[in-house]
């Protein structure tokens, strides 16, 4: 059974794919290709997420609990996890499986008091301090995440998923050389995980090594790409760090492997956005009209469209881009700039 846990601090523009485990972005602002004002905040992948002792014996409560579970029948799971406490108030797993349940419908704090309590139970209970560390890290509380990866990592010095959110939550303390130590060894550790290189990657990216970041996304990409479907989101993220580093033509091609997968709208979009970087506004101006055939309500590809009309001298076609996103966006994060420009290019069309 998997737990994945994700989660990425946008800049406006947001999107996600549906069925996606990563957030992408669409940069935005006056400029043509500008990163995110702030980086996004991290990825965290858990996983085999589930108990690591011997599996329990087919009647077991808890083994039942976890068919469940992986059914996606919580009510079922959470009654044997309950009536297995009740026979012994101290089952780690149990309590785990309390956590994952409490996790997943949102409850972090319930998540957080069952993690913990499985783990005073069971100190070496791995996929529970896993778990708990990439709580903490989703709620920013950096210096406990560090406590409990470290702490697990005494005991699982070989679980790549407890190096990478001990990676992750020193990174976001600042310490580069802890968490790019961190970072090589849960890479190491798990080196057909296109996830964690994509995560390594974004934070040579914040420490401006584009370089080292872009081989990394070099080496995540195909891992990703061979996933198809449930490997999409990841692969649109690993093109849209591309984009961040600037390296234009990985960027293309990574989106054009994701549009083979899935065409929508914000894929096309996140292609023209590295179109506009390799200067070719022609391929560019392509994709984002088809993003809005695909999907009229998609308001990023609208305004996008309107600057790249605006930036051939459309101006009354650039309005009119400018005018469609400010209707389904009319209070959104990028809606200032679409009036400002909108006013614009009115006034150089002749219009008031």
């Amino acid at each position: 059974m998997q737990t994945m846990k994700t989660s990425w601090c946008l800049a406006p523009g947001r999107l996600v794919l549906p069925g996606a485990a990563t957030w992408l972005a669409i940069a935005c602002g006056g400029g043509t290709t500008p990163p995110p004002e702030t980086p996004p905040l991290e990825l965290l992948a858990t996983p085999n997420a589930g108990p690591t002792a011997a599996p329990p014996a087919p009647g077991d409560d808890v083994a039942k609990g976890a068919r469940a579970l992986e059914a996606n029948d919580a009510t079922a799971a959470k009654a044997y996890f309950e009536h297995a406490l009740r026979t012994n108030p101290n089952n780690a797993d149990a309590l785990y499986y309390l956590g994952v349940l409490a996790d997943k419908a949102g409850d972090k704090d319930g998540a957080e008091k069952s993690y913990k309590a499985a783990l005073k139970a069971k100190p070496d209970h791995e996929q529970a301090a896993v778990n708990l560390s990439a709580l903490y890290i989703d709620g920013q509380h950096f210096e406990p995440a560090l406590a409990v990866a470290q702490a697990a990592l005494a005991k699982h010095a070989d679980n790549g998923a407890l190096h990478m959110n001990a990676a992750v939550a020193a990174a976001w303390k600042g310490d580069q050389p802890g968490a790019t130590q961190e970072f090589l060894a849960a890479v190491r550790l798990s080196p057909g995980d296109p996830m964690f290189l994509l995560t390594y990657a974004h934070w040579l990216g914040v420490w401006k090594l584009g370089d080292a970041a872009l081989t990394q996304l070099k080496l995540a990409r195909p891992l990703a790409k061979k996933e198809g479907d449930a490997g999409l989101g990841v692969l649109a993220a690993i093109g849209h760090e591309m984009h961040v580093v600037h390296a234009w033509p990985d960027c293309v091609s990574t989106y054009d492997d994701a549009i083979t997968i899935k065409d929508a709208a914000e894929l096309r979009t996140e292609r023209a956005a590295c179109k506009i970087g390799a200067k070719d506004e022609p391929g560019a101006l392509a994709d984002l009209k088809a993003a809005i055939a695909k999907d009229a309500s998609y308001a990023p590809a609208h305004y996008y469209l309107g600057n790249e009309l605006a930036r051939a001298g459309q101006f009354k076609d650039a309005a009119s881009e400018y005018s469609a996103f400010l209707k389904i966006e009319p209070t959104g994060p990028m809606a200032t700039a679409a009036q400002d420009k909108l006013k614009l290019v009115k006034q150089k069309a002749g219009g008031k």
